[in-house]
């Protein structure tokens, strides 16, 4: 079972508004590193039988010719009693790229998604609407208190120890209100963005990856998975890498295909012939993305 069936829906998009933003960035910095890899796949296949990660191995004809391979390392060092058979790097290299393919989001799919998870990001905004207007009037109590205090003071109607005491005391409050105002005012404005960034480039994968140097392809795939298995029948067992692991889950594409299905059901005529359509599915537009490929 995944790690995200084990997430509510909140979990999912809240998480989203915390990291999506450094999806990408944080792999930015290891195209600066001076690593060598013998191939770009190394530290990101492992065997599907024994869960060990596969190696390259270059294996020589009778003629000289070299043929570069994977192979299970625990079946190389005798760890274990694997049997997985060795397979062509190359062989290996067009199943990522077949599944890059596969799993690329339609523009209809990518819409429902981010209908759906924007939807998510409103219904929680309004439902800490209260606790937000609870926050401000905190904010205004308190500092309203402090005013009085200082006044209290001029008048000599309380002495100067007392005063430190209960300022402290507000200090401490007020503090603690303004983190909660300032988390409040930037977590979904961020997470927006940064949503949109990683949808934007589940849209464009494939022809991302196929456009990208080893270099950037190894960065790419650290992006994305966080292992890939090759099983005995050459299939490919994925673990994405978050957010990926949520945006690619099978239930929750499903979700938003009907959450969309039901929201284009929920237009009404008045609606359209004013011009503004649901209010609960946006279309956000493509941000550019040729750009983006220097960031892998």
């Amino acid at each position: 079972m995944s790690r995200a069936s084990h997430e509510t829906p909140n979990d999912r998009v809240r998480w989203s508004a915390k990291t999506a933003s450094s999806v990408l960035t944080s792999h930015k910095s290891a195209s600066e590193a001076t690593q060598v890899h013998d191939h770009y796949l190394k530290g990101t296949v492992y065997c599907g039988a024994c869960g060990s990660r596969l190696i390259v191995s270059n294996a020589k004809n009778r003629h000289g010719n070299v043929y570069p391979y994977f192979v299970c390392s625990g079946r190389h060092s005798k760890r274990t009693d694997c049997t997985r058979q060795a397979i062509l790097i190359e062989d290996v290299e067009h199943l990522i790229e077949d599944y890059y393919q596969r799993v690329r989001l339609t523009p209809a799919r990518r819409e429902a998604l981010a209908g759906m998870l924007h939807h998510e990001f409103d219904r929680l905004m309004s439902a800490e609407a209260d606790e937000l207007a609870q926050l401000t009037a905190n904010r205004d109590r308190l500092e309203h208190e402090q005013d009085r205090l200082m006044q209290a003071h001029y008048a000599d109607a309380i002495p100067l120890a007392v005063l430190k005491r209960e300022q402290d005391r507000i200090a401490g409050e007020l503090d603690q209100v303004n983190r909660r105002l300032d988390a409040h005012h930037g977590e979904y404005t961020d997470a927006r963005a940064h949503l949109d960034d990683a949808l934007n480039l589940l849209e464009n994968c494939a022809d991302i990856y196929a456009r990208c140097d080893d270099a950037n392809r190894r960065l790419c795939n650290q992006a994305f998975f966080t292992k890939v298995y090759i099983e005995e029948d050459d299939e490919l067992r994925v673990e994405n890498a978050r957010p990926f692991e949520m945006l690619l889950d099978p239930e929750v594409n499903t979700d938003a295909l009907t959450w969309a299905e039901n929201a284009d059901k929920a237009r009404t005529p008045a609606l359209d012939s004013l011009g503004q359509g649901s209010s609960l599915v946006r279309w956000v537009p493509p941000l550019g993305l040729e750009p983006r490929l220097k960031r892998f």
